[in-house]
This record gives C-alpha cells, sequence and structure tokens, in this order.
C-alpha cells in the first residue's frame, strides 16, 4: 500500500520484474513519511530524483523505459506522470479507505482502468474520465510494448474541500456532489474526449526543461490550468449536450499548422486573415475550429503564449523591459498591463509573489 498526498493504494506489480521481484508489494502507512516515489525507488533500487517539487524515477533497461513522476502541490492536489514502455504487462491494485477524485487523461498508447467488476473502460488516446471510487479495489493495467503516456490528477476532496467550498454554489450540481462528497460515500464515472488545449498542458509539463524553482512553478500553475481546463469541459457538456463542431482530420491538421505559426512568430502574430491564407483554411472555419480545439480564441492563444514566455523569462533573471521587448511589447506600459490582465499582478511584482509561493495559472 501506498498513500501519495493523502490518497491510499495497494501496489502490486505482475510480470514485470525478475522472478524474484514477479510479485512486488509495497507498504506505507501514513502519507507524510515516504511518498510513492521515494517507496518505488527503495524497492525496485533505482535512483530517486528530486527537483523541487517534482519526484522521478527511470526505469532500468530490464524493466523498460521511460520514467513514473510524481507531484505533490498544496490544497490535496497531486499529479502522476506514467510515461514508458514496459517490457512485459503491468497491473496496479489500488485501494483506498477514501479514494481522491481522479481526473485520468491518455495521451499516448492505452491502458485499461477496473473500477470494479462491473465498471471497466479503456483509457485511448485523447480520452479523458472523472473518477469517484468508494473503499475497495481498483485496477490500473498497463500493456507491454506500448508507448503510454498517461495522467492521473488526484484531489484528496476533504483537503479539497476547504479551499473550495465558498464557491461550490457555481458548480454544476454533479460535479458540486463529487466535491462535497468528502467521504467518498458515492461512486462516480464520466468520460469524454478531451480537448488538444488540454493534450498540449500536459505535454508542456512533461518536456519543459527548466529546473528549480521555474519548473516547479511553472508545472504547478499548468497543473491547475490543467484541472480548471477540464472542469469547463465538464460544465459545458452538461449544460449543451451534442452540441459540436464537426471537424474533418484535414481540418485539424490546418488549424494545428494556423497555431504553429502563431507561436512561431509570437513577437509579431499575422492577422486572422494572413493566417488563415497560409494556413489554406478559411476564416470562419479557422476562428470556430481554433476555439474548439485550444479553448481561446487566436488573439487570446497569441497574447497568453507571448505572456507566458514573458514570466519565465522573468523567471529567468530578465527585467521587465528585456522580457517585453523579447516578446515584441516596444511599450512597457502596454506590456505591464497586459500582464496583469493574465496574471493579476504588474510584471515587477511577479518575482516577488512567486518567491512567496503565491502563484498565478498561466
Amino acid at each position: 500500500t501506498f498513500e501519495y498526498r493523502n490518497a491510499h493504494f495497494n501496489f502490486s506489480c505482475s510480470d514485470l520484474f525478475p522472478q524474484k521481484l514477479r510479485l512486488m508489494k509495497i507498504e506505507i502507512s501514513n502519507y507524510q513519511k515516504p511518498s510513492l516515489m521515494s517507496s518505488l525507488s527503495g524497492k525496485l533500487d533505482i535512483p530517486l530524483n528530486i527537483d523541487c517539487l517534482e519526484e522521478s524515477i527511470e526505469l532500468p533497461k530490464k524493466l523498460g523505459t521511460g520514467t513514473i513522476k510524481g507531484y505533490g502541490f498544496g490544497d490535496g492536489l497531486s499529479l502522476v506522470l506514467f510515461n514508458f514502455n514496459l517490457k512485459k504487462d503491468w497491473t496496479l491494485l489500488l485501494g483506498a479507505e477514501i479514494a481522491p477524485l481522479q481526473f485520468s487523461f491518455c495521451l499516448k498508447g492505452n491502458a485499461q482502468h477496473l473500477l470494479s467488476e462491473q465498471n471497466i473502460y479503456k483509457l485511448n488516446p485523447l480520452l479523458g474520465t472523472i473518477t469517484a471510487n468508494t473503499a475497495g479495489q481498483q485496477q490500473l493495467r498497463f500493456p507491454k510494448n506500448n508507448d503510454v503516456l498517461v495522467a492521473f490528477l488526484m484531489i484528496d476532496r476533504k483537503e479539497y474541500y476547504e479551499k473550495i467550498k465558498c464557491i461550490l454554489d457555481d458548480m454544476p450540481n454533479k460535479l458540486k456532489n463529487i466535491f462535497e462528497d468528502v467521504d467518498g460515500k458515492n461512486p462516480y464515472f464520466y468520460h469524454s474526449n478531451y480537448s488538444i488545449a488540454v493534450a498540449e498542458c500536459i505535454t508542456e509539463i512533461v518536456e519543459d526543461d527548466n529546473t528549480g524553482l521555474v519548473r516547479s512553478t511553472r508545472i504547478e500553475g499548468k497543473t491547475l490550468e490543467l484541472l480548471s481546463m477540464q472542469i469547463k469541459q465538464f460544465n459545458d457538456d452538461m449544460q449543451e449536450p451534442g452540441k459540436q463542431i464537426m471537424l474533418r482530420k484535414h481540418d485539424i491538421d490546418k488549424i494545428k499548422l494556423a497555431r504553429k505559426i502563431l507561436v512561431d512568430n509570437y513577437r509579431q502574430p499575422p492577422t486572422i486573415e494572413n493566417l488563415a491564407r497560409q494556413a489554406g483554411i478559411n476564416q470562419q472555419k479557422l476562428k470556430k475550429g481554433f476555439k474548439l480545439l485550444f479553448n481561446k480564441t487566436i488573439n487570446t492563444y497569441g497574447r497568453d503564449r507571448r505572456l507566458e514566455i514573458a514570466a519565465s523569462e522573468l523567471l529567468n533573471g530578465k527585467s521587465v523591459r528585456e522580457a517585453a521587448d523579447i516578446v515584441g511589447y516596444s511599450n512597457q506600459s502596454h506590456f505591464a498591463r497586459r500582464f496583469k490582465e493574465k496574471y493579476g499582478i504588474f510584471p515587477k511584482d511577479y518575482l516577488k509573489n512567486i518567491r512567496n509561493r503565491v502563484f498565478p495559472v498561466g
């Protein structure tokens, strides 16, 4: 059993390890002691790498290739990333006195999730779920010879409830009931295809090559962004069932190309007319499709991208003037206003707030 950020799990690895390790059980009675990552490190004799809020292990060749990474944040929020290719099938048996609320996202490969004997489903790319399990055992099964990237965002409802109880009335009733069920008495299962913006958010976490405070700050902000995007999508699904824009694959490819052009030219973003012409798609389909895929308008996406880069430059020691110039703002006052619109503070105060552990969400 292990307990990760207040979530208790039974952990069993089957048919993954050499004969003497064919059945592995790890027990941790108190989450305030060694975490999931340090326990895996010790039992499997794999070095544990720690970079501020991130703990990670890299699989040795005898087990496969890739990593498992865990992040523990405040308010009962945790993120676990399985990013590997295994040599043999791997089954995790998960049990809990009070199961966490779990948001699951599959970006590559697949995994099977057994919530109970009656509720079994397969996580495939672009499929996301929200699950709330009652006491008892659930399973995660990862197949061998499969490039897998699966993210699990877990919430300790008792701890998180104290943070959000003042805004619960603004949530859809179904989601409100899940968060209010702090003792985990009622099961729940929801699944839908998540947006490309969600996939990009997870990819940015996986591919972030910063270290220390810069990396931890970005990943915590991205994790909160990930949670907010999925709650927004849940809310939209509950209010507007069936209202979707159908896009063919070639349309999606052109919209992705438009997004790349926008990102590559963030200092001087093209007009929507020029962007549509370069991507080979009409303006109306581009605007509607872009909003569907990335959860933002083209102009908002481009502006947010510039400000995210500026925030990273500030974290890396650049002055406000230098950061503004890097992202193409010639008017420093205009840059400061835009920065405050996104992050709620002026850039000159940004680092001070970061050092005080006040994290604006991207």
